[in-house]
């Protein structure tokens, strides 16, 4: 039975617990980050019109869902990857894309020309500019938006360093990745098999310090699983 290092926000840790302990792991639970909503931040633009929001993560889909709802009535959604995109779908809003490869640019890009287009893209403060500067790239009228903050949870370094070592830890944004890197200065041994969920949280996890071990391919929580399965403790 390997442990691994499960560090999302304690409201999105019960998927990747459960399927943990479906392949006979046990999931070691150290919160690094804790989402504050700005619901304040969409208020102005409840009742503007948008050709396509963009959605890179199932927080985002959750705040512009709680304050600015008539927005994604009249516009088409573009969802990063299939666990935003099943977040959308338990709103009762199915995304009109969702591309092949599970990145902010690939979305951009399967969405073709955006000369002229208006586009809402709702964010977390920690979010990397690649997708805005795409958009862009693209021709769109971007209206970026930051609607949560990543902010640590109280007692989150002590907590981790009682959790260390494990045999892997996986990586499941580029936020995580900074938030560990600060939280554990320490012997990065003592994270195990460091996997990443995608090459941007690989770049992320290099620029900070942090090895990384494996990419996984899908860039999806499954695809993270599908390496976890090979760990051993």
């Amino acid at each position: 039975m390997a442990r691994v290092l499960v560090t999302r926000a304690a409201e999105d840790a019960v998927p990747i617990c459960h399927a943990l302990l479906q392949l006979g792991h046990r999931p070691v639970q150290v919160p690094l980050l804790q989402r504050v909503w700005d619901i304040d931040a969409l208020a102005p633009l409840a009742d503007e019109d948008f050709d396509w929001l963009v959605i890179t993560s199932g927080a985002a889909a959750d705040v512009l869902a709680a304050a600015a709802p008539g927005a994604w009535l009249r516009a088409r959604i573009g969802a990063v990857g299939p666990a935003t995109a099943r977040k959308l779908a338990s709103m009762g809003r199915m995304p009109d894309l969702v591309p092949t490869r599970h990145l902010g640019v690939q979305l951009v890009r399967a969405m073709g020309d955006l000369t002229g287009k208006r586009v809402l893209y709702p964010k977390g403060d920690l979010a990397p500019p690649a997708t805005a500067e795409a958009l862009r790239d693209a021709g769109a009228d971007v209206v970026e938006v930051v609607v949560y903050r990543n902010e640590a949870p109280t007692g989150h370094r002590e907590q981790l360093a009682a959790a260390l070592p494990v045999d892997a830890t996986p990586l499941l944004s580029g936020s995580a990745a900074r938030r560990l890197k600060e939280a554990w200065p320490g012997d990065v041994d003592a994270l195990g098999e460091v996997i990443a969920i995608g090459p941007s949280t690989a770049t992320v996890a290099h620029e900070v310090g942090l090895p990384v071990h494996q990419i996984a391919d899908p860039h999806t929580l499954e695809g993270v699983l599908m390496l976890l399965n090979g760990v051993r403790g």
